[in-house]
């Protein structure tokens, strides 16, 4: 009997609450800084990813563990509020994890995280109805053992599995997650976590390692410098969409992966997905929150605007980056 595929995206991660910090300045020790602002809502890598997915106009799930305290249910609540199907969360002993997020000024970013619940989410924890459900599965940041359940049980039940290791599991390097690669279809990561993953540190090289292992598609994200993609579909360096004001890079990673997703899922070639998922990350960068996006009229506005040019700048493979102490 052929499974019904009503869920676009169910991500499969973490589940945190982000406490936002705006400062004048970064403190160095015993030294103090001004804070400008402060925000708390829920973030970690699943959250966002399923939030995003909705407000894009998607169909989304979560698999999760949080504890029961008022932070997870400042979670639930969140999710729910975005009709995001929360039937594959748990609920846990202990703290729901958090984050300290300290953004400057220029939105540079420091994170001291506390993980909680969301790191106890067990192999057997993984609800297959859910899975069952999802065109994609995106696994973002998660403990090896429980991210390749869920990667096989997709496969198993027709679901294109997305994985981002994040940045503590990409220093694991790739011979060590090597059984988890080769259950993906699409690695989606940045440049540090490419290195750390391969110990290579061209993009194009470390996109062919990856690809060696099984994904069909390698995507290599350069913040503001673009993309490098390795794909049947699409290969080749697509530069970043420029935004005038940067308030918050939190989430910027998990923005473009919801879009991508989604639009893959709507039956979107991996170019015009790509190019909708650099938009979405660009304008999330704008707006203080790990999961706030604009309005879809706001984002098909700047696409419309940008697009054209930013095609025009498509390459075969990344500029070469500048050398430490060259001028601009």
């Amino acid at each position: 009997m052929e499974r019904q595929k009503d869920l676009d995206v169910v991500a499969v991660g973490h589940s945190l609450i982000d406490l936002r910090f705006t400062v004048n300045k970064f403190a160095a020790p015993d030294e103090e800084a001004e804070i400008l602002e402060q925000s708390t809502g829920p973030g970690g890598s699943a959250v966002n990813v399923a939030l995003i997915v909705s407000k894009l106009g998607g169909r989304s799930g979560i698999i999760t563990k949080v504890g029961l305290d008022h932070f997870g249910r400042e979670i639930v609540e969140e999710l729910l509020r975005h009709r995001v199907d929360i039937s594959g969360l748990r609920i846990g002993f202990g703290s729901t994890g958090f984050s300290v997020l300290m953004i400057d000024r220029e939105g540079n970013l420091i994170l001291y995280g506390f993980k909680g619940c969301a790191e106890r989410l067990e192999p057997d924890e993984i609800d297959e109805k859910v899975v069952g459900r999802a065109k994609f599965i995106h696994i973002a940041s998660l403990r090896p053992d429980t991210s390749i359940r869920a990667a096989v049980r997709a496969k198993e039940l027709d679901a294109l599995v997305s994985w981002d290791p994040g940045r503590r599991l990409s220093m694991a390097g790739l011979k060590a997650l090597r059984g988890l690669v080769k259950f993906t279809d699409i690695v989606e990561l940045n440049s540090r976590e490419c290195a750390n993953l391969t110990g290579v540190r061209d993009p194009v090289a470390c996109a062919a390692e990856i690809q060696k292992v099984g994904p069909t598609t390698v995507i290599v994200k350069m913040g503001p410098r673009g993309l490098y993609a390795l794909s049947d579909d699409f290969t080749g360096y697509m530069p970043a969409f420029r935004v005038d004001v940067v308030r918050d890079s939190t989430g910027s990673g998990d923005a473009f992966a919801a879009a991508l997703l989604l639009r893959l899922s709507r039956g979107d070639r991996l170019k015009d997905a790509l190019i909708y998922a650099q938009a979405v990350a660009a304008l999330k960068v704008t707006m203080l929150g790990a999961n706030e996006i604009p309005p879809l009229e706001e984002i098909e506005k700047f696409l419309a605007e940008r697009r054209k040019d930013l095609e025009g700048a498509i390459a075969d493979r990344p500029p070469q980056e500048p050398s430490a102490g060259t001028s601009s």
